[in-house]
């Protein structure tokens, strides 16, 4: 039987905990957290204590938890700007690593992750907890084995709410964003994971953008116009300003039927003559999803050999949408998206 993965936390800010709740979910069989790292030691003690981490094992330098022996992942939950840093560590110390979304605060680091997580025999993994919706994936499936034939058109809509009581709103990598579109580029590339696994790449986008609300700092609406590598083209809109409403559809018109996807837990499908089928096939109720499905993914690629469900190309894929997004917004042109070879 395969030991469990020791854990070591780097950042133990508001979604340590959430990713605290997803190992204690999957089992200590699969995950120990041993050792956790903040710059500010009383905020690390504070998480040690919750995790149950030992005094020995509190760090306030990240490389020191990357170079304890007894650290075999690194979860690194850090603003994106310094995931290329940790991520070099990681790797030099022969140590897995998993950093959070999006993939880096600009496309040539995030381009030098790609190539050296290509290089290394460690898994490199990208936390995108949207990936890991069980009916996003059997969507994806569906459509990959052509289940509506060659995609002709899409539309997306994806709207969250204004809420200034949010407690992101006051962390510092979001009132100071060094990532592309900042509120955009950190909420976009969780929607670029549902639709490029379901439509395939983006080739090239157009773009308008708003800002509205000024606690988001940057622009918080984003409409788009794109075309896909495979020939289909279509719309997608994006918004955090919407009132009240959280919300997102997704309709794929294919050669042989079209399929609509609600948020990531609704599927209607239509044959070539409109009339709606049973999806009973899309129910997969014994898969953990969201970040639960994310923790159990890297323990079967780190132990068991498995494929990342979303792996560091996709990531720079994500953000290069968003960053061509952005350039066509502002130079009022057609924009594509950069790919590494």
């Amino acid at each position: 039987m395969s030991q469990p993965i020791k854990v070591g936390i780097i950042g133990t800010g508001i979604f340590a905990y959430r990713h605290l709740r997803a190992y204690l979910t999957n089992g200590q069989d699969k995950f120990q957290i041993v050792a956790c790292a903040n710059r500010s030691r009383e905020k690390a003690e504070k998480f040690a204590k919750e995790a149950g981490i030992p005094e020995s094992a509190i760090y306030t330098d990240p490389k020191e938890l990357i170079n304890d022996p007894n650290v075999e992942l690194v979860d690194a939950l850090l603003p994106v700007q310094f995931n290329k840093e940790i991520i070099d560590a990681a790797i030099a110390a022969g140590k897995h690593i998993l950093f959070e979304k999006p993939i880096a605060a600009n496309l040539k680091d995030a381009r030098d992750i790609v190539l050296a997580a290509r290089q290394t025999n460690t898994v490199v993994a990208i936390a995108e907890n949207w990936s890991y919706h069980p009916k996003v994936q059997a969507v994806a499936e569906f459509i990959r084995n052509d289940g509506i034939g060659k995609i002709i058109n899409f539309t997306y809509d994806s709207a969250r709410p204004y809420n200034p009581n949010s407690p992101y709103h006051g962390t510092q990598w979001r009132q100071n964003p060094q990532h592309p579109g900042g509120y955009l580029s950190d909420g976009c590339v969780h929607d670029m994971a549902h639709l490029i696994p379901i439509l395939g790449r983006i080739d090239a986008v157009s773009a308008f953008t708003t800002k509205t609300h000024k606690i988001h700092v940057v622009e918080d609406t984003l409409a788009t116009s794109i075309r896909l590598v495979n020939g289909g083209v279509g719309v997608a809109n994006f918004t955090f300003c919407s009132a009240g409403i959280k919300r997102m559809v997704l309709e794929v018109h294919g050669t042989n039927g079209t399929i609509r996807l609600i948020n990531d837990n609704q599927v209607e499908l239509f044959d070539i003559q409109g009339k709606p089928l049973d999806v009973l096939q899309f129910d997969r109720p014994d898969a953990f999803e969201d970040v639960e499905g994310e923790l159990d993914n890297i323990y079967k690629a780190i132990r068991q050999g498995a494929s990342l469900g979303v792996t560091v190309e996709e990531g720079y894929h994500h953000l290069a949408f968003v960053v061509a997004a952005l350039d066509a917004a502002d130079n009022e042109r057609v924009a594509k998206v950069s790919i590494v070879e």
